[in-house]
């Protein structure tokens, strides 16, 4: 009897079974294998785009070779002639040295934006344009931003936001009005403005102000304000008060007469708040004829004189600045 027959045949029947099933596996891998390559060399294909967009070059530019605190001063950049076609839009700002970003659009491929600092310093000025691309660049980034910088000085004016020999048109634009020429003197321009000093008085947030020329440049500024008081010393001791802040201690105090006995007072009130001190100068303003009282102080370029007195049954608080000599 041929015992070995039957496993013989069972292997036969496992060769014919499993041999169709390893050839079917095997060609399935191998068309997976090429559709792999298939979509492997379509992705790394040399078609593909890539955002090329030259790196932003120039110069931020100011229309004034010295900036005071308080003057409008006109930043600009300009443009490249063109921009890569690899560019879907681009968003110009600029950044005085703050948080927030100022947006700003192209002019004849000319961006800008006015300013007036508020105080003195150095300010990292910026202007940054960000590209947004079409399609992604080398790096795989959809967008870019670049930016130009450039320092900006400010420095204290002289008078107000200008500056002593500025000539009548740069005197315009600094205060933002029109001044207009006072009849009697071709010299003096006034316009009413805001007032540095006196904000917290009724009354005395606006003054009108004078500009006074010699051969078109800045040669005096006066500033003025009238009052209906019982009380003018308290007055102004009030804008003595606003201008030490900015000028320190008055250099020298007159009086129309008694001038020690009064500057007495003003001691005795200032520094112990001697009640009766203040009483006795405002009843020497509004009882001797003509009576006046002037502050007087200095600040690098610049003096000025603080007057209050009566004048036409109102109390004249005036500020006179003239350059030092």
């Amino acid at each position: 009897m041929d015992y070995l027959s039957p496993v013989i045949s069972l292997f036969q029947l496992i060769n014919n079974v499993y041999g169709l099933t390893l050839l079917a596996i095997f060609l399935n891998i191998k068309r997976k294998c090429l559709l792999t390559v298939f979509l492997l060399g379509a992705c790394s294909s040399d078609d593909t785009p890539v955002a090329n967009v030259p790196q932003l070059s120039g110069n931020i530019t100011f229309d004034r070779t010295r900036v005071g605190v308080g003057q409008p001063v006109k930043m600009s950049f300009a443009l490249p002639a063109s921009v890569s076609p690899d560019v879907l839009k681009a968003e110009y700002s600029f950044n005085l040295g703050g948080i927030a970003d100022l947006p700003v659009e192209a002019e004849n491929n000319v961006c800008t934006y006015t300013y007036a600092f508020r105080e003195a310093g150095t300010y990292p000025v910026s202007f940054k344009v960000r590209y947004l691309f079409n399609y992604p660049d080398a790096t795989g980034e959809i967008y870019r931003d670049d930016v130009i910088k450039k320092d900006l000085q400010v420095v204290a004016c002289d008078v107000r936001n200008s500056f002593w020999g500025d000539n009548l048109a740069e005197t315009q634009r600094n205060c933002g009005s029109v001044l207009e020429k006072q009849e009697g003197n071709t010299d003096l321009y006034a316009a009413v403005l805001s007032s540095e000093f006196g904000s917290s008085v009724e009354g005395g947030k606006e003054t009108t102000v004078g500009y006074t020329f010699k051969n078109d440049k800045l040669y005096m500024v006066q500033e003025v304000n009238l009052f209906d008081t019982q009380v003018p010393f308290t007055l102004g001791f009030q804008y003595y008060r606003d201008i030490k802040k900015m000028y320190g201690e008055a250099v020298e105090i007159n009086w129309s007469s008694d001038t020690e006995k009064n500057n007495g007072y003003f001691d005795a009130y200032v520094n112990g708040r001697d009640k009766t001190a203040l009483e006795a100068m405002n009843v020497f303003l509004t009882t001797e004829k003509g009576g006046w009282v002037a502050f007087n102080f200095e600040k690098e370029n610049t003096m000025m004189v603080v007057q209050c007195y009566k004048s036409n049954d109102k109390w004249v608080v005036k500020r006179a600045y003239r350059e030092k000599e």
